[in-house]
């Protein structure tokens, strides 16, 4: 062979290893889709594609809970705790997806650690530790945040951000390893509907945004930031007590946080959480992956049914008010495409709930994440939350390889029995701490067709699903052992806070020990009402005429 020959050869031996003759990847398939380990135990999982002989580039396995389940670049997962995890397998070449979903028990059921050097410390929901040398009494040892504005006025605006600056203390490095983070300018202005009172408001929450991506109080870097007092619950641990709730029934993404003194111009502002900002970001906080302008994207949308100060569309069947979050038309990030897919998707959805579609290759189960319907429905049930059965800050997220799922649960000031209109507003037959509420009403306030003026939800149908009955019952039975230690959960928070609860107390007048043992003793009887009647759940069909549950017969 000649030069020449010889050139040609390796030129085409070049583009084939870099063109394969093999056929493009059209689907990634795991070789189990679900699992079900205890905890020390492992599987192997494998990847095929279709069609066969297609070629997979190099896989990049992840694990959507690590807390639960890890997964090694081999495909091996190892059963860490008890939740549910979701394993992924991704191509990098063609970047498609396969999914496995597994389960771990905890035969043992043991107690959930509080100590932050565990597995769970980097919930952000967790006790920090105490020095060695005793825990925090003194006030001005108690981690704090210092906001100074460039006005030295009140934040103004809830809609227009203002120059400010901050500094963070964390004198005895109760949650870092730094007693400081030194003053950084930041942008800052109020957030909130209820609880945003004005410039002259004792006590609002406000958005902040940093000037880079910092580390604050031992949680991972970031630049948007939420300051959250809580001022309608006179406990202030609601959040916390929801969040951690929301941790151990293994939602996607539980938003971390840290329990501080605010400083306002110099001016004691209160007992606040500095909390993880809601938004898009798959490997740390709402897990999916938004592609602008592209169908084949991660969607992230909102149900609330007041708010109309972003693009929203109402859904067909079941009238509900869905905001577009991200992607989003008033950015530009959305175009038509990606609006009549996402639309479409939902009303998919809602009318195979509607027509009862519980059976089939096809039914409504193949278009939601069913287990993040039903760990969100625990939260919220147990709870209580008056928000929280699909009326405001209820937030659907979908990604290129997942159906429709719950990413996180949001805002609980009103929640574990602190709405006293409950029962005039939504007509329930039983009062927090008895009773069901998401389970037996929709979330339309503005509705007045049927009686009691809530048209049935998607929740409400689905108890009619033998299926998501039978599966809540046993996340339920894999969840209770832990939810038993949260009394002691809620013990630890408050020895913890106890300087900031005092002064906060003293500030606006507020007995929050008082509160805090309410909210402990009725959230036992809570807990137990709940055992009690999930396990003996049967599906039965809503009636909206009644407002009330049928047997199936």
């Amino acid at each position: 062979m000649n030069r020449f020959g010889r050139i040609l050869l390796s030129a085409a031996l070049l583009l084939a290893a870099c063109h394969p003759d093999g056929p493009s990847i059209e689907e990634l398939k795991m070789s189990e889709t679900s699992a079900t380990l205890d905890i020390g135990q492992s599987l192997s999982l494998k990847v095929t594609s279709s069609p066969s002989g297609a070629d997979v580039s190099v896989l990049q396995w992840s694990s959507m809970d690590k807390l639960v389940a890890t997964v090694d670049s081999e495909g091996k997962v190892t059963a860490a705790g008890a939740g549910v995890a979701v394993i992924r397998a991704t191509d990098s070449g063609s970047g498609l997806s396969a999914l496995c979903r597994v389960t771990v028990r905890d035969p043992g059921h043991h107690e959930v650690p509080l100590d932050p050097n565990d597995r769970w410390a980097d919930t952000g929901v967790n006790v920090p530790a105490y020095p060695s040398y005793g825990k925090v009494t003194d006030l001005v040892d108690f981690p704090h945040v210092e906001i100074w504005t460039a006005s030295l006025k009140p934040v103004q605006s809830k809609t227009t951000y203002e120059k400010a600056t901050i500094t963070v203390h964390d004198p005895l490095m109760m949650y870092s390893d730094v007693t400081l983070v030194p003053k950084m300018d930041i942008m800052i202005r109020g957030r909130g509907n209820t609880t945003w009172e004005g410039p002259s408001g004792k006590k609002n929450p406000y958005r902040v945004k940093l000037s880079a991506h910092t580390k604050l109080l031992g949680m991972k870097g970031d630049k948007d930031w939420i300051l959250l007092p809580d001022q309608l619950d006179n406990s202030l641990l609601r959040t916390a007590l929801a969040q951690r709730i929301s941790r151990l029934v293994s939602m996607p993404w539980t938003p971390r946080f840290r329990i501080v003194d605010l400083y306002i111009n110099g001016a004691y502002a209160g007992m606040y959480y500095l909390m993880e900002q809601k938004e898009v970001d798959r490997e740390n906080k709402i897990p999916i992956i938004v592609s602008p302008g592209q169908v084949k994207s991660g969607y992230l949308l909102e149900l609330d049914n007041r708010s109309e100060d972003v693009p929203y569309f109402i859904s067909k069947f079941f009238k509900k008010k869905l905001k577009f979050k991200d992607p989003s038309p008033a950015d530009g990030t959305m175009n038509d495409l990606q609006k009549k897919y996402i639309i479409d998707y939902c009303e998919t959805l809602e009318k195979k709930l509607m027509d009862k579609e519980f059976t089939g290759p096809d039914n409504y189960r193949e278009y939601i994440e069913l287990d993040t319907w039903i760990q969100q429905f625990i939260v919220q049930e147990l709870s209580m939350n008056i928000d929280g059965n699909m009326r405001l800050s209820t937030y659907i997220a979908k990604d290129s390889d997942t159906k429709l799922f719950i990413p996180f649960c949001w805002d609980f000031d009103r929640a574990f029995g602190n709405a006293s209109y409950m029962k005039d507003e939504f007509n329930v037959p039983e009062e927090y701490p008895q009773g069901w509420f998401v389970r037996i009403r929709g979330g339309d306030e503005t509705d007045n067709e049927y009686p009691f003026g809530y048209r049935a939800t998607w929740y409400q149908y689905m108890f009619e699903d033998p299926v998501f009955v039978a599966r809540l019952k046993e996340l339920w039975a894999l969840y209770k052992p832990r939810l038993d230690y949260l009394p002691s959960y809620l013990d630890k928070m408050t020895d913890y806070c106890r300087p900031a609860l005092e002064h906060d107390g003293q500030k606006f007048g507020k007995d929050h020990f008082g509160s805090i043992s309410r909210l402990r003793s009725r959230f036992l009887e809570r807990l137990h009402w709940m055992d009690e009647h999930i396990r003996a759940l049967e599906p039965q069909r809503y009636n909206p005429a009644t407002g009330d549950y049928e047997d199936i017969m």
